[in-house]
């Protein structure tokens, strides 16, 4: 007999495994010495802890199997005011943080419909599983996994939205599952604009910066903190200040507890990136030839990040519409944002995903004529945001 969906995830709430992977004996008896990361998988745990007391919304821990041995933690919240047919929403983080990285939106869009952020393999507090060191290999096995976490939870449908490189993996999901994905919600996406060419190289990066990066090249993003030993905390704050006035103090603990285990996720975007600004399989190019036209497509940008910008110098969302003109392609560039929109404006942020995923509930993104290739237009974030303002 089938078991119910309740009984599943009650089952998966439980159903734990150490993130780094069964250790063996060897490995136990080191952890005993003292280490010169001061972190561990419980104090990841406490961080996490303290970053989702700013969440008040009852919520639910699953643990998710993608094999045997490595599940992946997901964060899921049922929706107060539940509308009928209304399509689950599924968040993919970036690069370098988990789920968390919503924090300041996780209380704002589950009103009308089930929410599921998750923590990507590799990441957070889910299983760091190995991966391959080909890049389209690392994305089929990253699509995978989340595949795999699809089917236990039973999704059909549902809308996907991916910040950063979490875009580009929703992007890539999307490629090989549009039947799954009923609206596909990018946040000002990496990986999407094809690599400079050797002459915009050559006029980027002068000399003495390519042998800098011929140097430091071979170095993973977080590998200094890593270094750093007690000092990686330090590191990543003086570094990224920037963030820590966003996000705050325990965002930016969690984030170094995060990035001190066992790196595979890490490693997986080393492998697919290109100097850590371009991938080595851009999706632009794929998302016109390969995606399937029928699936709707929201991009919301930074006015201020630099990756609204593909390399022949035209906004990302230009780009998009012009390769899918028989598609629903929407734009929505927010001023005051940089890279991390959800956190710079999280209510224009979250009025844009809540009007978004309302509108492929009604069946309204289905008429490229009347939206295609449009930008609304850009917000005052001293202006308080109205309904005509999301129109």
């Amino acid at each position: 007999m089938a078991r119910s969906t309740e009984s599943v995830l009650e089952s998966l709430q439980s159903t734990r495994v150490p993130i780094n992977g069964r250790q063996s004996l060897w490995s136990r008896l080191l952890d005993w010495l003292p280490s010169w990361k001061p972190t561990s998988e419980t104090l990841l745990e406490q961080a996490e802890a303290d970053v989702l007391k700013s969440v008040s919304s009852p919520h639910t821990d699953l643990y998710v199997p993608i094999h045997k041995e490595a599940v992946i933690r997901t964060f899921e919240v049922e929706p107060t005011q539940p509308i009928p047919g209304a399509y689950p929403l599924v968040m993919i983080h970036g690069f370098g943080a988990g789920f968390l990285q919503f924090y300041k939106n996780l209380d704002h869009l589950h009103s009308q419909r089930r929410l599921l952020a998750l923590d990507v393999p590799g990441f957070g507090r889910s299983t760091r599983v190995s991966f391959s060191s080909d890049p389209a290999a690392v994305e089929n096995e990253m699509v995978a996994h989340l595949e795999t976490w699809r089917r236990v939870l039973g999704l059909e449908k549902f809308i996907l939205l991916g910040h950063s490189l979490g875009a580009f993996l929703a992007c890539s999901y999307c490629l090989r599952h549009p039947e799954r994905v009923q609206h596909l919600i990018l946040v000002d996406p990496w990986g999407i604009s094809p690599p400079l060419s050797e002459e915009e190289m050559k006029k980027k990066f002068p000399f003495l910066a390519k042998r800098f990066w011929q140097m430091v090249g071979r170095l993973k993003p977080f590998d200094p903190v890593r270094m750093a030993g007690p000092w990686g905390s330090d590191v990543i704050q003086r570094t990224r200040p920037d963030l820590s006035r966003n996000f705050g103090d325990s965002f930016m603990n969690y984030v170094y507890h995060c990035n001190v285990q066992r790196p595979t996720g890490e490693e997986a975007f080393y492998h697919m990136q290109y100097m850590y600004g371009w991938a080595k399989r851009p999706m632009l190019p794929r998302l016109a030839q390969t995606l399937d036209p029928r699936v709707p497509l929201t991009l919301i940008l930074g006015q201020r990040s630099w990756m609204k910008a593909v390399s022949d110098g035209r906004c990302v969302g230009e780009a998009i519409s012009e390769l899918r003109p028989q598609s629903y392609v929407a734009v929505h560039r927010v001023s005051g944002a940089g890279h991390h929109v959800h956190a710079d404006q999280p209510g224009v942020f979250n009025d844009l995903v809540n009007k978004t995923c309302s509108l492929a509930d009604s069946g309204g993104d289905v008429e490229p004529e009347t939206v295609s290739g449009t930008e609304t237009p850009e917000w005052d974030p001293a202006r308080p945001t109205s309904h005509a303002d999301l129109e």
